[in-house]
C-alpha cells in the first residue's frame, strides 16, 4: 500500500505538502481501489511519518519532502518516491508505480530529489 498526500478529502491530485498534508490516500496497488485517511500528524513532519505507518503503508510518495521525514520513513523501512514536483493524480501514481517508472528516493540520491518546499500548512490545526 502507498500512502498518497492530499490537500482535500475528495482531491484526487497529489498534494505539494507532506507533513501538512490533512488527508493520505491509500492505494492498495493489487486491485487498483483506494482510501482517504485523516492525516492525525499533520502540521509536524515526523508525526505525519509516524502515521504513514500506522495508517500500514509500505511506500509513500511526494510532491516536497524534508530530509528528516525521509530519514524516518527510511530508517523504518517505508519506501520513498518522488513526484518529480509533478501534480500527479492517483490514476498516474498507480500506473507509474506499476511500470516502475516513480523515482525511487534513497540515501544516494536523497540531496538531489529531497527539498522540504516553502508551502503552508493547511491542517485543521492551523484553523483554531
Amino acid at each position: 500500500m502507498i500512502a498518497i498526500p492530499l490537500s482535500k478529502e475528495d482531491s484526487t491530485v497529489i498534494s505539494d505538502l507532506y507533513g501538512n498534508a490533512p488527508y493520505f490516500a491509500l492505494l492498495d496497488l493489487s486491485p487498483g481501489y483506494f482510501n482517504v485517511k485523516e492525516n492525525i500528524g499533520c502540521g509536524n513532519g515526523l508525526e505525519t511519518a509516524k502515521c504513514v505507518e500506522e495508517l500500514g503503508a509500505k511506500s509513500t510518495i511526494f510532491y516536497h519532502m524534508g530530509e528528516g521525514v525521509f530519514n524516518h520513513l527510511n530508517e523504518n523501512k517505508v519506501k520513498v518516491y518522488s513526484a518529480a514536483k509533478t501534480y500527479l493524480t492517483i490514476e498516474d501514481i498507480y500506473r507509474n508505480i506499476l511500470s516502475k517508472s516513480c523515482k525511487v528516493v534513497t540515501k544516494d540520491n536523497c540531496e538531489s530529489l529531497l527539498d522540504s518546499g516553502t508551502t503552508s500548512c493547511s491542517c485543521e490545526c492551523d484553523k483554531n
